[in-house]
């Protein structure tokens, strides 16, 4: 059985029910919907009533926490062998997850990484699923993936076994860290590393709605104070869990960790207050001993930003790029 986690914070009604219809109208036979409203002003049990006789669906209505611990619900509450996350203003195209789910199992993997395309405001007749190429898969390990590749920010885009996160030979069950933002970094760095088998498809699989307000467009000041305190929760968080795992394989994890260093630091480029920005970003990457940036041979890319990184020529050369 696969669960399905959806979570919806004041939704519009039409948004909801186009990610639920994208659900039960996949080619799956065995399946629940968990749906996790973050206290949104007006309930969505409506919503999900509509669906009541086409699907096993349940609601949850937790105190307002943000998507993480809204997640981490549906983790407690979750029976499936497999699980597929889908926030509630996005949605899956049409007959995409069982091949999926059945190139997994035949392949006794772990977790399976898929595509997606971006939607913009658009409430009917925008659904169809694309046609792909395949090609053989690369089936690796979790930390041997992230030594060549880096990790897209959602974990929307991946089908895993629940044994992923309830597995404590790593210390904790797996959850999402609540009441910040983007706890997906966090989460899937984690949950890729525990991964024994895992590959990545060609097949585009979700839908990802670009809305204007949404939390990745916010762009206030407060807004952005905020995600950059987060940023360094994330990263402070994954240095402790490197350590913790110092005696396996980690590799792919700390090249994770030097990437995601330096993602600080271009998104402290594209900021108006770009130089104060990257000072204090600076500052607390030398507290955690990843500035200057740690020497590695990964890409010629990293190597380059490391050396225009140490300059303050290189480092006007660098904001000129991320903001062209």
């Amino acid at each position: 059985m696969i669960t399905f986690v959806v979570t919806t914070y004041n939704l519009e009604d039409w948004l909801l029910r186009r990610c639920l219809k994208s659900i039960v109208e996949q080619d799956i036979a065995d399946y629940e919907i968990i749906v996790v409203d973050d206290e949104s002003t007006i309930s969505p049990q409506h919503i999900v009533d509509e669906f009541a006789t086409q699907a096993n669906i349940h609601l949850y209505i937790q105190k307002h926490s943000r998507q993480g611990a809204a997640r981490n619900l549906a983790l407690n509450h979750a029976k499936g062998e497999w699980i597929q996350f889908v926030d509630g203003d996005d949605y899956l195209l049409p007959h995409t997850v069982q091949p999926c789910l059945a190139t997994a199992e035949a392949n006794d993997l772990d977790l399976l990484m898929f595509g997606y395309r971006e939607v913009g405001d658009q409430p009917d007749g925008h659904n169809q699923s694309l046609p792909t190429a395949h090609h053989p898969l690369n089936i690796t390990s979790g930390d041997n993936y992230m030594l060549h590749h880096n990790l897209f920010g959602s974990c929307c885009t991946l089908l895993f076994r629940r044994a992923l996160c309830t597995d404590t030979s790593h210390g904790e069950p797996l959850r999402f860290t609540e009441h910040i933002y983007i706890e997906d970094e966090e989460f899937i760095t984690k949950l890729v590393w525990r991964a024994h088998r895992m590959a990545k498809t060609d097949s585009i699989v979700y839908a990802y709605y670009q809305r204007p307000g949404s939390t990745t467009h916010s762009r206030s000041r407060e807004h952005t104070d905020e995600l950059f305190r987060n940023y360094f929760v994330v990263l402070e968080r994954l240095l402790q869990f490197e350590a913790s795992v110092a005696t396996h394989p980690h590799e792919g994890l700390t090249r994770k960790i030097h990437f995601f260093a330096i993602d600080i630091l271009r998104r402290s480029l594209r900021q108006p207050d770009w130089q104060e920005r990257w000072n204090q970003s600076v500052q607390q990457l030398t507290t955690l001993g990843l500035y200057p940036i740690p020497h590695a041979r990964y890409s010629w890319k990293y190597r380059l930003f490391r050396l225009l990184a140490t300059c303050n020529m290189g480092r006007h050369l660098l904001r000129i790029t991320e903001t062209r």
